[in-house]
């Protein structure tokens, strides 16, 4: 059965994940929290190795003897990836992150490589994450310009004229008048109106730019994709005298009628039983290992193929369980 296994370095909390594991349904039997300093949890330390695959298991049993706290979960199925996440809402240990620290003075520590390592499947999730940033959408500028335009007024402007007339007369003055022949001078001032222009300026009125600034609410719709490792369990794979009943019977159903005994088929079935026992032939679909089975097959038994390939299909899908 897998273990889900997680390291806390505050008990507290390792604690609280056990907690929420029992109220996530899992049962107290498949629990267990293990300290450096219950004697009882020595001999489970000692047979974690059982569970935990090398070199993880070192690494777990390194924390623990620093004093950390192990939180196990056996589960099954989807359970094992609801354990996960349970235990990850807690202030699990980074075990990456500790390892490469630990690996500078214990420098045998190392985490198995997901890549490399069957019993490692890295579970991934994609996270959606959305900020802000500005994006300029239109500028609106204002300037002034100077204009012309012709305009008339009309004004009443005095104008005065001189003017000198004479005017024949017959009036008898008395000689004795001592200023009659005195001479003497008149003046009179000719005076007009001219226009005066005087321009003022005056502002009629403001123009003025600003902005409003509003915040709006918009939605993300994004589609995320995660990985979940899902736990199948694999029957052992019986013998092939095991299956000798089940090939005689797709022999009498469906090959009978070729014309060749079940002793031509035989070694086609064999072949097929080898496949269910062996990777990547075992987890694999027929349509993508066929054109390897065949050439293989050629390989030993050219020309036969397309005859005895029925038998080996049915051998391979019954042994895995297909059938």
């Amino acid at each position: 059965m897998p273990t889900v296994i997680g390291l806390f370095d505050d008990r507290a909390e390792a604690m609280h994940a056990y907690d929420a594991l029992l109220s996530g349904g899992f049962r107290s039997a498949d629990l267990d929290i293990l300290t450096n300093d219950d004697k009882d949890d020595v001999p489970k330390l000692a047979k974690l190795g059982d569970s935990v695959p090398e070199p993880d298991v070192h690494v777990y049993l390194e924390g623990v003897r620093q004093g950390s706290t192990l939180v196990t979960v056996n589960a099954t199925g989807n359970n094992v990836t609801k354990a996960a996440e349970i235990m990850a809402g807690y202030h699990m240990v980074n075990i990456s992150a500790r390892v490469e620290e630990w690996s500078k003075t214990h420098r045998t520590l190392q985490l198995a490589d997901p890549k490399t390592d069957e019993n490692v499947l890295e579970v991934v999730e994609e996270e959606l994450e959305v900020g802000t940033r500005q994006v300029e959408r239109g500028r609106m500028r204002i300037y002034s310009k100077v204009s012309e335009r012709e305009v008339e007024r009309q004004v009443s402007l005095r104008d005065e004229t001189i003017r000198v007339r004479r005017r024949p007369v017959s009036r008898e003055v008395p000689v004795s008048d001592p200023n009659l022949f005195k001479e003497r001078s008149y003046e009179m001032t000719e005076v007009d109106e001219e226009a005066v222009v005087n321009i003022r300026a005056r502002v009629i009125e403001e123009v003025v730019i600003d902005k409003e600034v509003a915040e709006k609410i918009e939605t993300i719709h994004q589609t995320l994709r995660r990985t979940d490792v899902e736990i199948e369990e694999v029957p052992g794979v019986r013998s092939f005298d095991d299956y000798a009943g089940d090939f005689r019977s797709y022999y009498t159903q469906r090959l009978a009628k070729s014309g060749l005994d079940y002793e031509k088929y035989a070694p086609a079935f064999r072949f097929g039983h080898s496949l269910a026992m062996n990777e990547p032939f075992r987890s694999q679909r027929w349509e993508t290992i066929e054109p390897d089975v065949r050439r293989l097959w050629e390989e030993k038994n050219p020309g036969t193929w397309e005859q005895l390939k029925d038998a080996v299909h049915f051998s391979w899908e019954k042994v895995r369980g297909a059938r």
